[in-house]
Protein backbone atom coordinates (compact mmCIF):
# COMPACT_ATOMS: atom_id res chain seq x y z
CA UNK A 1 0.00 0.00 0.00
CA UNK A 2 2.52 2.00 0.88
CA UNK A 3 4.65 1.78 -2.40
CA UNK A 4 1.12 2.58 -4.40
CA UNK A 5 1.08 5.92 -2.44
CA UNK A 6 4.46 6.49 -3.42
CA UNK A 7 3.97 5.79 -6.63
CA UNK A 8 1.06 8.18 -7.14
CA UNK A 9 2.94 10.93 -5.62
CA UNK A 10 5.53 10.75 -7.67
CA UNK A 11 3.19 10.10 -10.90
CA UNK A 12 1.17 13.31 -9.98
CA UNK A 13 3.50 15.73 -9.11
CA UNK A 14 5.93 14.83 -11.96
CA UNK A 15 3.47 15.13 -14.33
CA UNK A 16 0.93 17.22 -13.35
CA UNK A 17 3.27 19.85 -11.74
CA UNK A 18 7.05 19.11 -13.01
CA UNK A 19 7.69 18.46 -9.20
CA UNK A 20 9.99 15.90 -7.98
CA UNK A 21 8.79 14.78 -4.46
CA UNK A 22 11.52 12.89 -2.04
CA UNK A 23 9.87 11.26 0.65
CA UNK A 24 11.18 12.46 4.22
CA UNK A 25 11.64 10.07 7.03
CA UNK A 26 12.17 12.36 9.59
CA UNK A 27 10.24 15.39 9.24
CA UNK A 28 11.59 16.74 12.37
CA UNK A 29 15.28 17.13 11.93
CA UNK A 30 14.06 18.69 8.31
CA UNK A 31 11.26 20.69 8.37
CA UNK A 32 11.14 23.80 11.15
CA UNK A 33 7.69 24.52 12.46
CA UNK A 34 5.28 26.71 12.32
CA UNK A 35 4.02 25.93 8.81
CA UNK A 36 1.06 27.64 6.85
CA UNK A 37 -0.63 24.87 5.25
CA UNK A 38 -3.42 24.02 2.95
CA UNK A 39 -5.54 20.82 4.10
CA UNK A 40 -7.39 18.66 1.94
CA UNK A 41 -9.73 15.53 3.63
CA UNK A 42 -11.74 13.32 1.20
CA UNK A 43 -13.95 10.14 2.54
CA UNK A 44 -14.22 7.24 0.36
CA UNK A 45 -17.64 6.26 -0.53
CA UNK A 46 -18.63 2.54 -0.05
CA UNK A 47 -15.59 1.65 1.24
CA UNK A 48 -14.30 2.46 4.98
CA UNK A 49 -10.97 5.02 3.79
CA UNK A 50 -9.86 8.34 3.97
CA UNK A 51 -7.43 10.47 2.22
CA UNK A 52 -5.72 13.85 4.15
CA UNK A 53 -3.22 15.74 2.26
CA UNK A 54 -1.16 18.99 3.78
CA UNK A 55 1.23 21.06 1.68
CA UNK A 56 2.77 24.11 2.66
CA UNK A 57 1.41 27.09 1.20
CA UNK A 58 4.11 28.47 -1.04
CA UNK A 59 3.82 24.69 -2.47
CA UNK A 60 -0.15 25.08 -3.39
CA UNK A 61 1.29 28.51 -5.45
CA UNK A 62 4.13 26.47 -6.96
CA UNK A 63 1.79 23.92 -7.74
CA UNK A 64 -0.70 26.45 -9.10
CA UNK A 65 2.33 28.65 -11.59
CA UNK A 66 3.26 24.99 -12.91
CA UNK A 67 0.06 23.69 -13.67
CA UNK A 68 -1.43 26.68 -14.91
CA UNK A 69 1.85 27.62 -16.52
CA UNK A 70 1.23 31.23 -15.07
CA UNK A 71 3.98 33.69 -13.06
CA UNK A 72 1.27 35.45 -11.36
CA UNK A 73 0.02 35.65 -7.82
CA UNK A 74 -3.21 33.35 -6.89
CA UNK A 75 -5.66 34.69 -4.82
CA UNK A 76 -6.58 32.25 -1.59
CA UNK A 77 -9.60 30.74 -3.47
CA UNK A 78 -7.71 29.83 -6.74
CA UNK A 79 -5.24 27.96 -4.33
CA UNK A 80 -7.81 26.17 -2.36
CA UNK A 81 -9.38 25.16 -5.78
CA UNK A 82 -5.56 24.25 -7.32
CA UNK A 83 -5.17 21.84 -4.00
CA UNK A 84 -8.71 20.71 -4.64
CA UNK A 85 -8.09 19.30 -7.71
CA UNK A 86 -4.75 17.75 -6.61
CA UNK A 87 -6.82 15.92 -3.42
CA UNK A 88 -9.40 14.94 -6.13
CA UNK A 89 -6.54 13.37 -8.91
CA UNK A 90 -4.81 11.50 -5.64
CA UNK A 91 -7.47 10.01 -4.54
CA UNK A 92 -8.84 9.02 -7.58
CA UNK A 93 -5.27 7.66 -8.80
CA UNK A 94 -5.50 5.43 -5.66
CA UNK A 95 -8.69 4.30 -6.08
CA UNK A 96 -7.71 3.26 -9.58
CA UNK A 97 -4.17 1.96 -8.53
CA UNK A 98 -5.33 -0.63 -5.73
CA UNK A 99 -8.28 -1.95 -7.75
CA UNK A 100 -11.33 -1.05 -5.77
CA UNK A 101 -14.47 -2.32 -6.99
CA UNK A 102 -15.84 0.02 -9.49
CA UNK A 103 -18.93 1.20 -6.60
CA UNK A 104 -16.37 2.71 -4.61
CA UNK A 105 -15.31 6.34 -5.12
CA UNK A 106 -14.79 9.05 -3.26
CA UNK A 107 -16.96 12.48 -1.14
CA UNK A 108 -15.71 15.77 -2.82
CA UNK A 109 -12.00 17.09 -1.35
CA UNK A 110 -13.02 19.73 1.55
CA UNK A 111 -9.98 21.99 1.39
CA UNK A 112 -9.01 24.43 4.29
CA UNK A 113 -5.90 26.39 5.59
CA UNK A 114 -4.16 24.92 9.18
CA UNK A 115 -1.11 25.68 10.50
CA UNK A 116 1.18 23.00 12.08
CA UNK A 117 2.59 23.92 15.36
CA UNK A 118 3.66 20.50 16.29
CA UNK A 119 4.51 17.28 14.67
CA UNK A 120 2.36 14.94 17.05
CA UNK A 121 0.63 12.00 14.27
CA UNK A 122 -3.17 11.53 13.78
CA UNK A 123 -3.12 8.01 14.59
CA UNK A 124 -6.17 7.30 13.16
CA UNK A 125 -4.03 7.22 9.99
CA UNK A 126 -2.71 3.71 8.99
CA UNK A 127 -0.11 5.11 6.71
CA UNK A 128 0.96 8.70 7.19
CA UNK A 129 3.90 10.20 4.59
CA UNK A 130 5.61 12.86 4.42
CA UNK A 131 7.54 14.39 1.78
CA UNK A 132 9.76 17.00 0.70
CA UNK A 133 8.62 18.47 -3.17
CA UNK A 134 11.10 21.50 -3.99
CA UNK A 135 11.85 22.59 0.11
CA UNK A 136 8.05 22.63 0.74
CA UNK A 137 6.51 20.30 3.59
CA UNK A 138 3.73 17.84 1.84
CA UNK A 139 2.15 15.32 4.04
CA UNK A 140 -0.42 12.48 2.91
CA UNK A 141 -1.93 10.61 5.22
CA UNK A 142 -4.53 7.30 4.42
CA UNK A 143 -7.00 5.42 6.69
CA UNK A 144 -8.59 2.54 5.84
Amino acid sequence: MTQIIEETINHIFENMYFMFPEQIPNPESHFSLPKHCYSGHTHFIKDQGALMLVAESNLVTQMAKNFLGEKRSFDHIELVDIFREATNVIAGNYITSTNKPPEVSFEIPVVQTTTINSWDKDRSYQIDMIYDIESNFFRIALAG
